[in-house]
């Protein structure tokens, strides 16, 4: 086969490591890989190269949503998903994942949907369109607060693919986390709703013992300290985090992806489970605890990813996930520390570090060129006009009908 070559000259290079932006760059691309990266006049573009003329341009690596769900629903409301079968769902998604791509969003970590393994699979042997996906496998207990909304036999959930099958005790734990891992997840996803220390450390044990990373769901306000003894790999959400909790997160370099976008939306539009007053004041509480945790986190030093928890609903749409970056700039935090936490910080929580998050040499040649510069607005990246080129592996990626989007 023979080798491809590209190079996008001109463009003001931001390279995902935090460093000064450089004006006038070269991001030259052989094949699947990073091949030349730097100042234009420090690098000789080889013979026969595609150059493409970026000038005023800003080229950056591909963005990567830490935490969302291909869930492929209409509405979040219990009852229309339960009236679906999977497979329209997942027919959904096949959409979603392509929205997702098409603004850039290069790699994504889905935290837990029945279809995400299989739109992996069917996006890495070139069927569909989308992006690199790490697909989460779900260990949950019966009493995990999410299956309360749902009045319902948890089979229905199950047989539905709305949950997966609950597993409660450090034997059925075991067995659940053994059967994710053998089915080829990439990582466990697991919750605070446990509540013994011991079951989640048998998450974890039997996840790190394959390794594999650990998330786990911290949203409710629970205690956390069970969840930090067991040594997970990242936290989700993060809610009611105090300094003590925060002072252990630091010391055991544990990742947070504190999910701001999701519970903004929430708060602003009101939350699609608004049954009482008693609930909406239950998510008003929970948000506004929330972002205390996130500001004292941040602030302190926590490694911070970037994550939407978009579920792919009219409220939360594949494609609108920039908006994530947007809140942690209004939260107080630098566009180039929050560009660092949604490439290269994320690629850490990914444990793809080697092979995504920065434009490096050797590294994949996951590339984004961007109509203007978002260290002085990041929201720009939140308009798909924005948004000129994308790379994945160095192949450019297919663009969808920007009409199509528009609508959606």
């Amino acid at each position: 086969m023979k080798d491809s070559y590209k190079a996008l000259k001109g463009g003001i290079l931001i390279d995902g490591n935090g460093g000064p932006p450089i004006a006038n760059s070269v991001v030259a691309m052989k094949n699947d890989s990073i091949a030349q990266v730097g100042a234009a006049d420090e690098i000789i573009i080889p013979e026969g190269t595609e150059v493409i003329d970026i000038s005023g341009k800003t080229v950056m690596p591909g963005l990567i949503d830490a935490h969302l769900h291909f869930w492929g629903i209409k509405k979040l409301h219990p009852w229309d998903i339960l009236k679906e079968g999977p497979e329209s769902r997942a027919m959904r998604a096949v959409i979603d994942v392509w929205k997702v791509i098409d603004r850039g969003f290069t790699t994504v970590r889905d935290t837990g949907t029945a279809s995400s393994l299989y739109l992996k699979n069917v996006i890495e042997e070139g069927s569909i369109i989308g992006p690199r996906v790490f697909a989460g496998g779900w260990v949950y207990p019966s009493n995990y607060l999410t299956y309360k909304a749902w009045p319902v036999p948890v089979d229905w959930l199950v047989e539905r693919g709305v949950f997966p099958r609950p597993a409660d005790g450090p034997d059925e734990i075991r067995k659940a986390v053994r059967d994710r891992l053998r089915k080829g997840y990439d990582f466990i996803k697991t919750v605070d709703d446990y509540p013994k220390e011991e079951e989640i450390g048998v998450v974890a044990e039997e996840a790190h013992n394959a390794g594999v990373k650990v998330a786990v769901h911290v949203l409710w306000g629970l205690p956390i300290k069970k969840v930090l003894n067991a040594e997970p790999d990242t936290i989700e959400h993060g809610s009611g985090l105090d300094d003590e909790s925060i002072e252990i997160i630091i010391k055991r370099g544990i990742y947070l992806t504190p999910t701001l976008a999701i519970l903004e939306l929430w708060e602003s539009k009101g939350h699609p489970w608004d049954f009482d007053e008693a609930t909406r004041n239950f998510f008003h509480n929970t948000y506004k605890v929330h972002r205390e945790s996130f500001d004292r986190a941040w602030k302190a030093g926590v490694k911070i990813g970037i994550g939407t928890d978009f579920l792919s609903d009219t409220m939360s749409p594949m494609g609108k996930n920039a908006l994530e970056l947007e809140l942690h700039v209004k939260a107080g935090r630098s566009p180039m520390d929050v560009i660092v936490s949604a490439t290269k910080i994320n690629s850490e929580i990914l444990g793809f570090d080697k092979k995504i998050g920065t434009l490096e040499v050797g590294k994949l040649a996951d590339v984004i060129v961007v109509d203007g510069d978002p260290l002085k607005d990041i929201s720009i990246l939140q308009d798909r006009k924005n948004i000129i080129k994308v790379y994945k592996g160095g192949k450019e990626v297919p663009r969808l009908n920007l009409n199509e989007i528009e609508q959606t």
